[in-house]
């Protein structure tokens, strides 16, 4: 990094804690990059350095950077009606959710992921009369004290609890939060879900997780393994939660529930949800369940809740990728398909072990000779040599999520595919060379 940035990263930091705008429990420090400019699939930092942009902020940033009819669609918004509760745009929103998400009886708006958790679970409970909830390892639902790491001990009831070395631990958590909410699971494995509701179903409000564990390593759910969760919710009377804040609109305009067939009771939806340029969420459900809100027993509050820019986002990105039978999104899909195979080539070629698993709108990667089909193979050891592959790519103008995923956008055009060609053997060629000193 030259003279220009670093300088700028120092300024940043005097008043930035870390000099960063978030952070996990890991131990290495991010230098970020500031960047002054995008379009398309294409930013520039600072120092005027181009860069394909394969991360597109945690994948929020799927119609690409500077589309004109969505930055159209917001500028409109901003001259016309900017602060107000209720807008002109919401039956359209939510019509279009309505149409496509198969779950999405009712819908209601908020802005981040981890709120929209929390008041999924609120539901679930008002709606049973039970208080824990199950969740899985590996996966992620926000940064909620009661929600986010632990695990549990190899003897007992699986319930969770901080431990050292936690990724996603942290100091200041409040007292007994994941204990006394939820237990904790190996995902995969409908036996151990069924032995646990078959002895706790009594307390158990909701069972979540990501239809698809892509921050477990982007891991398939099993054949059939969709459907028997859903059953078991049935027979127990458990509230089915997907979390799809990653898969919806990623996996398809129905999200990866449409994709395996399975509907669950409450979904939660956002980062491509509103293209990538606002934050927006949604919490989508059963009628009855929503109802909750209607009824005024259970609260979702939010000042920005139904705000007109988000609203305007959610309605100019499912217009773009709506259009043509969702010809966006399988040309998107195609593209990061092209580049997966060329990163597979390039390591094999180089003799580096590497895998590409998950669905293609947000694939993950990693250092090693087979899928990972458990997501306690995602150990720190594999994310640690697929981080050194991160930092090469990025050296060489080729930018991924810092935990190993490919988020393509759906402006992704040729000559892009000719600037990964270009420069992912370099990347991949040093990235040998260091794991080889390594293993």
């Amino acid at each position: 990094m030259i003279a220009k940035m670093t300088a700028y990263n120092q300024q940043v930091k005097r008043l930035l804690p870390g000099g960063v705008h978030y952070n996990f429990h890991l131990p290495w420090e991010e230098t970020p990059i500031h960047f002054r400019g995008a379009q398309g699939s294409r930013v520039t930092d600072m120092d005027g350095k181009e860069y394909l942009d394969l991360y597109a902020r945690f994948g929020a940033l799927i119609v690409g950077h500077g589309h004109p009819e969505y930055n159209e669609r917001l500028k409109e918004t901003i001259d016309r009606v900017l602060s107000v509760s209720h807008c002109d745009m919401d039956a359209e929103a939510l019509e279009q959710i309505h149409r496509y998400v198969p779950s999405a009886e009712m819908i209601r708006f908020g802005l981040s992921g981890t709120e929209i958790v929390q008041n999924a679970l609120r539901l679930a409970r008002a709606w049973t009369g039970r208080n824990r909830f199950v969740r899985f390892e590996g996966h992620y639902h926000g940064n909620a004290d009661n929600i986010m790491g632990g695990r549990t001990p190899r003897v007992g009831a699986p319930i969770p609890s901080d431990y050292f070395g936690d990724l996603k631990g942290t100091q200041g958590r409040a007292r007994d939060s994941l204990e006394s909410q939820s237990y904790l699971l190996p995902w995969n494995d409908a036996d151990a879900l069924e032995a646990l509701l078959k002895a706790e179903a009594a307390d158990i409000a909701a069972v979540i997780m990501e239809p698809v564990c892509v921050n477990g390593g982007g891991v398939m759910p099993a054949e059939g393994y969709l459907q028997q969760v859903r059953d078991l919710c049935d027979e127990y009377e458990v509230v089915l939660i997907f979390d799809e804040i990653i898969t919806g609109f990623r996996m398809g305009l129905g999200g990866a529930q449409e994709t395996f067939g399975v509907k669950p009771d409450l979904t939660t939806l956002g980062k491509a949800i509103g293209g990538g340029g606002v934050p927006v969420s949604a919490l989508v459900g059963k009628e009855e369940i929503m109802k909750l809100l209607v009824d005024k027993r259970v609260i979702h509050a939010g000042t920005f809740n139904g705000y007109p820019l988000g609203t305007a986002a959610i309605v100019a990105t499912l217009d773009i990728l709506g259009r043509d039978q969702g010809r966006a999104l399988e040309a998107m899909n195609d593209t990061a398909g092209i580049l997966h195979d060329v990163l597979l080539a390039e390591a094999a070629g180089a003799g580096l072990p590497l895998i590409v698993q998950g669905p293609p709108g947000c694939a993950s990667y990693h250092c090693c000779n087979e899928p990972l089909t458990r997501t306690s193979q995602y150990t720190f050891e594999l994310m640690s040599l697929d981080i050194i592959l991160n930092n090469k790519l990025a050296q060489h103008g080729i930018l991924v999520s810092s935990i190993s995923r490919m988020y393509p956008n759906i402006m992704l055009e040729p000559r892009d595919v000719a600037w990964f060609r270009e420069r992912v053997g370099a990347a991949i060629a040093e990235t040998k060379e260091l794991y080889d000193e390594l293993i």
